[in-house]
């Protein structure tokens, strides 16, 4: 219901959240491996490459290139000339999320897999996930560690770096204050799901032009159980062309991101409002989501506004994120604003202090690999 102040004014409803049902998989299911491209030819060919290599052979490569004006088009060409398992989708630039929608539309597989043109799987990754799935049959979304590296190959640490990476069942009523994302979950090529998971979550919403993963972070865990595969199974490719391998951040980063974040709100509360099981505990103007972002942004540009960006977080949201994170944000008001940027590049940016200490703690645990 809307108001006539323009809020989306629904009634808190009690937790209803519940894992979907899934099939049983087939005993060697097919495995669609979906790629989005964009000029990325320099990486492309290893990305392909890291598939056709994979250890295990019932799958299919879906490659959308999105505009690409580099020489990608004609390294496609050349691949799906010559290997049957690779289909090659044109079009015009319409940015990340559409290339996906493109490529699983012309999916068939059980599982899904995400790779991005710039990133490369581990030869074992696809039969990894299989067996993930069939060891966990009521989860429907996996996710495995992935090593940061650069553009020459070499290792930079590992994703996560700080913390495991999040298994289980974790719809839980936090999940109904805000769109939550789990605390180590990695990016595009570190996800893969069961397709009944997938189609309740694409098509991907249009204005994702990058970060096209922010409905599989928010949407997954509310809808299924994750199983995590603690090896490293990817390749995440750091260089000056990706937008998250940045280590400093800058005012016009944050001001990019926060009108990523509204679309986290977005398809948060879209699928809330779609189910008939669960609403949004949390009401707020559709013009004017809540935006952690928005409130640093105006921080790193000393902006003495700051204070009432910070205000319109509604305080249950600030619980969805992971202790320390809501401990900095709430001592964030007190930092001069030199110090909430240096402090705000260590927490969310890849500063070479992380990587040690996530590799200290890397070789203090004994993960199991799942």
């Amino acid at each position: 219901m809307t108001t006539a102040a323009g809020k989306v004014s629904l009634r808190p409803q009690p937790n209803r959240l519940r894992p979907m049902a899934l099939d049983p998989l087939p005993e060697h299911p097919l495995v669609s491996i979906l790629i989005s491209n964009r000029n990325y030819a320099a990486f492309l060919k290893n990305a392909i490459e890291s598939c056709l290599g994979q250890t295990y052979d019932n799958l299919e490569i879906i490659v959308c290139d999105d505009g690409s004006t580099d020489d990608s088009l004609q390294i496609l060409k050349r691949y799906e000339s010559v290997e049957k398992r690779i289909k090659v989708i044109y079009q015009h630039n319409g940015g990340q999320a559409l290339a996906l929608n493109s490529a699983f539309r012309e999916s068939a597989g059980e599982i899904i897999c995400l790779l991005d043109a710039d990133d490369v799987f581990m030869e074992d990754k696809v039969k990894c996930v299989v067996d993930a799935f069939a060891i966990a049959p009521d989860s429907g979304f996996m996710v495995n560690r992935m090593l940061r590296v650069d553009k020459t190959g070499k290792c930079l640490g590992e994703i996560p770096l700080l913390r495991q990476l999040p298994s289980g069942w974790h719809g839980d009523n936090t999940f109904l204050m805000g769109p939550k994302i789990l605390a180590g979950l990695p990016p595009t090529s570190g996800i893969s799901l069961r397709r009944s998971i997938a189609k309740a979550i694409f098509p991907l919403p249009e204005d994702l032009k990058v970060y096209a993963d922010i409905p599989f972070q928010v949407l997954a865990p509310m809808m299924t159980s994750i199983v995590a595969v603690q090896t490293p199974l990817s390749e995440y490719r750091m260089h000056g062309a990706n937008a998250a391998a940045l280590s400093k951040y800058s005012a016009a980063h944050l001001q990019t991101l926060a009108s990523f974040e509204r679309e986290r709100w977005r398809v948060w509360q879209g699928y809330l409002e779609s189910s008939s099981e669960s609403q949004p505990d949390i009401s707020y103007a559709t013009d004017d989501v809540p935006s952690l972002m928005a409130y640093a942004c105006a921080r790193f540009r000393s902006d003495p506004r700051s204070k009432v960006a910070y205000r319109l977080i509604p305080l249950d949201y600030l619980r969805t994120l992971p202790k320390f994170q809501q401990w900095y944000w709430r001592v964030s008001l007190f930092l001069p604003d030199w110090l909430f940027r240096t402090s705000f590049n260590f927490v969310y940016g890849h500063t070479r202090a992380k990587i040690v200490i996530g590799q200290i703690l890397r070789a203090c645990r004994n993960e199991p690999r799942f």
